[in-house]
């Protein structure tokens, strides 16, 4: 591309940025605006898109960080009471409480204030 090509090229992109800049700061809409200067709609809105990409293609690449591989472990998790059945079953709308046989005084408060304050 010779010397003369580029510089009008780059003139014609100068001219369509002060356009369009226009155009965005007239308070109009694009149609209104366009059919007021007497510019096809179609020719603004393909000029506007080169603009865009042209500026698209200029933007700096962000470094990416290097994906991480994500593992999950598989959790076992063993019951204190296996095959013990619950001597207290409470059931509300939202939840169900069990106590196992065995639970000590300490931990059956405990629930018990814990129930109190959720309902």
């Amino acid at each position: 591309m010779d010397q003369v090509t580029k510089v009008r090229k780059y003139l014609k992109r100068e001219q369509w940025k002060s356009l369009i800049k226009e155009c965005q700061s007239s308070g109009m809409t694009v149609t209104a605006w366009c059919e007021l200067k007497g510019i096809c709609e179609q020719t603004y809105y393909r000029n506007l898109k080169k603009l865009r990409e042209e500026l698209c293609q200029n933007l700096p690449v962000p470094a990416t960080a290097p994906e991480k591989t994500v593992a999950f472990k598989k959790l076992e998790v063993m019951s204190p009471f296996p095959d013990t059945k619950a001597a207290v079953i409470i059931r509300l709308p939202n939840a169900t409480v069990e106590v196992n046989e065995g639970a000590g005084q300490q931990t059956v408060q405990a629930v018990l204030l814990a129930l109190q304050s959720i309902c």
